[in-house]
């Protein structure tokens, strides 16, 4: 008798709930049908997974094989979700993973389009920073991410393509110093305090450099940093995405002087084919960031696989 998915499903539910009964009830099948799954269960792996016959205290194997039923439990579930939802739209779903400007001010206007086309597809958006996306697409959990500035990390399957291009600004609190003036300049930055954060480098002024050498703060999560400028002692450079739709209080502005770019770029994972719900929402996304005005202005990295 092989092992089946039914055992891995018998197993985790009397290992959460501590015993046959509650298990029993929660899977709503009879006590002694759960236990006779069990024993099965452990008849082909010829070790026992509980301690006691209380089924409350698991063996070394038990943690183990718990662990491992869990992660195999959920592909299951996905694995079944994809193919139905496929049967649904014709297209099958398309998973995301990318940055929190991307999920806030690029997604909605892309999955809108979407909709408009095929409203039976599913979108799964998760909105991560760079290496969680990454790490999606590596192991497959996402179908395509969008990340800031491309590092991949020694994975040869994860590819990239260049799909947005947009401009550094300064994030200001609307009633500030520096909020309130007409026109901005980098040099401003000296006149308050910055946040600092990966996009500070790409920034190439005396005084930035300055004021990042003297910071004091450093912030990574774009909803972190707009709490501490709306309170008026901090600004922190932001991309043009970044900047739509903020809140009353606070103001997006790009200073006078040299202008400074910041890259976002497709990832995907080559060893997985993509559906034609996922083809199509990334022709979507690179239609929808034309009509933002936020196209490269070259190509870099690879073709996005087109189904034609």
């Amino acid at each position: 008798m092989a092992i089946k998915t039914e055992m891995l499903r018998y197993f985790v539910g009397v290992a959460e709930a501590g015993n046959l009964a509650n298990a029993a009830k929660a899977l709503q099948r009879s006590p002694a049908a759960v236990s006779m799954m069990l024993k099965q269960f452990e008849e082909e792996l010829g070790a026992p997974l509980f301690q006691t016959d209380r089924k409350n205290q698991l063996t070394d194997l038990g943690a183990y094989a718990l662990a491992e039923a869990k992660r195999e439990l959920t592909h299951f579930e996905e694995t079944i979700s994809s193919i139905m939802h496929f049967a649904e739209s014709g297209e099958g779903q398309v998973r995301t993973a990318v940055i929190p400007a991307a999920a806030a001010n690029l997604m909605p206007r892309a999955v809108q389009t979407l909709h408009e086309e095929n409203p039976n597809i599913l979108v799964d958006i998760d909105d991560l920073i760079n290496e969680a996306v990454i790490a999606g697409v590596r192991s497959e959990t996402v179908d395509i991410g969008l990340v800031n500035d491309l590092v991949i990390w020694g994975s040869s399957n994860v590819k990239h393509s260049l799909i947005l291009t947009d401009r550094i600004g300064l994030l200001c609190a609307r009633d500030s110093e520096l909020g309130r003036k007409e026109t901005l300049y980098w040099s401003d930055v000296a006149k308050t305090q910055l946040i600092s954060h990966f996009l500070c480098n790409k920034i190439q002024e005396p005084e930035v450099r300055k004021a990042v050498t003297n910071a004091r703060l450093r912030v990574a999560s774009a909803l972190s940093i707009r709490a501490f400028v709306r309170g008026g002692d901090y600004v922190s450079p932001m991309p043009e995405l970044g900047g739509l739709s903020l809140p009353s209080d606070l103001v997006f502005r790009i200073p006078e002087g040299n202008e400074y770019w910041r890259n976002v770029y497709l990832v995907w994972n080559d060893n997985r084919k993509p559906t034609p719900a996922t083809i199509r929402f990334c022709k979507i996304l690179r239609r929808t960031i034309v009509e933002m005005g936020m196209a490269p202005k070259a190509t870099e990295g690879y073709v996005f696989p087109s189904g034609d």
